[in-house]
């Protein structure tokens, strides 16, 4: 099959891949949709190249059954990105992404993947394949789960850290939770994008001496009720403990060599934090609910590219002017 292979040093191919093999619990799938993940910015910026790519959110056709009676040959599907066994405790509460032999698609930009035939959706008419990619994977699934953890309503001032994919995606979903959002970032672009879609203010930090002072002077000197730190740096962690109003919650989501001292969460604060990887699972359908009643998660997707343009799509990603970059796959005229 023709892939994206990771050459090192921002320098990615498409080229051959090896066909994928589905292991007993698997489905071929050919896919229709991936999405480039924030994440995969850094292995792209890595020295070391990659065997293939490190791609896993991906919406696509069931090409091959491989003996599950439950999909056909031809099946559209929303596939996880966390995959469970479908069968052990957590997966039967709708919580796969706790299972103990959690998986996730591998090299999902390429003509085919498997996905496990218990972490597939088939998709409804009014869901197409780049809104999938958000619905099931990274791009929706986690501002969904941090915020809806975090219990995010009307009246709550929140202050998102990182206007990535996963930060502009947070602030679609928690203004249209009826909150008032706080976009920060470094890169004028994402803020432009993060007012567009909904913050109610933004702050380039680049330009700003006090943050801790400039969120406060936002919100009558109190703070936001709940900051959502995105980026995985210290600095961003730390200015977010200090800033966030007594009693206020802090919700940890980006990925980075961090360190917490509990004592900030104690004196005259009383504040609380957590972590959050993805959602579950098993929430998919209230995701759907809301797309359904007005969310416009497609508002994240602002550029698609077909597959074999993946250094160009990949060169706009590192370069941090687009929200989510949709990878499609139909065949060129």
């Amino acid at each position: 099959m023709k892939g994206v292979r990771f050459l090192g040093n921002c320098q990615v191919e498409v080229t051959d891949l090896p066909d994928p093999t589905p292991d007993p619990d698997q489905v071929l799938i050919k896919i229709t949709a991936s999405g480039i993940c924030g994440g995969e910015v850094k292995a792209y910026k890595r020295e070391e190249g990659m065997d293939a790519n490190p791609g896993h959110e991906v919406a696509g056709i069931v090409e091959d059954p491989n003996g599950h009676a439950q999909w056909q040959k031809g099946d559209r599907v929303g596939i996880f990105t966390l995959q469970g066994c479908g069968y052990c405790r957590w997966c039967r509460m709708g919580k796969n992404d706790f299972c103990a032999e959690v998986k996730i698609p591998k090299a999902t930009h390429s003509e085919y993947t498997c996905s496990r035939a218990t972490a597939m959706v088939k998709l409804d008419d009014d869901i197409d394949d780049p809104l999938a990619v958000l619905i099931f994977g990274d791009g929706m699934g986690v501002p969904y789960g941090a915020s809806t953890r975090a219990k995010v309503g009307p009246g709550d001032v929140t202050c998102v850290f990182g206007c990535g994919p996963v930060g502009l995606g947070m602030c679609i979903m928690q203004s249209f939770l009826g909150a008032h959002v706080i976009a920060v970032d470094v890169v004028p672009k994402r803020l432009e994008l993060a007012k567009k879609f909904g913050a109610w203010q933004t702050i380039d930090a680049a330009k700003t001496e006090d943050m801790v002072a400039a969120l406060r002077d936002m919100t009558d000197g109190i703070g936001p009720d709940k900051c959502f730190e995105a980026v995985g740096c210290q600095e961003t962690l730390d200015i977010a403990m200090e800033a966030t109003a007594p009693e206020g919650l802090i919700v940890q989501v980006g990925h980075g060599k961090q360190t917490l001292d509990p004592q900030k969460l104690i004196s005259k604060r009383n504040l609380t934090i957590f972590g959050n990887w993805i959602y579950h699972p098993g929430e998919y359908t209230k995701l759907l609910d809301m797309q359904r009643n007005g969310l416009h998660a497609e508002k994240l997707i602002t550029s698609t590219y077909h597959f074999t343009e993946a250094p160009a799509a990949y060169k706009a990603a590192a370069e941090g002017s687009d929200a989510k970059i949709i990878l499609t796959y139909e065949e060129k005229t």
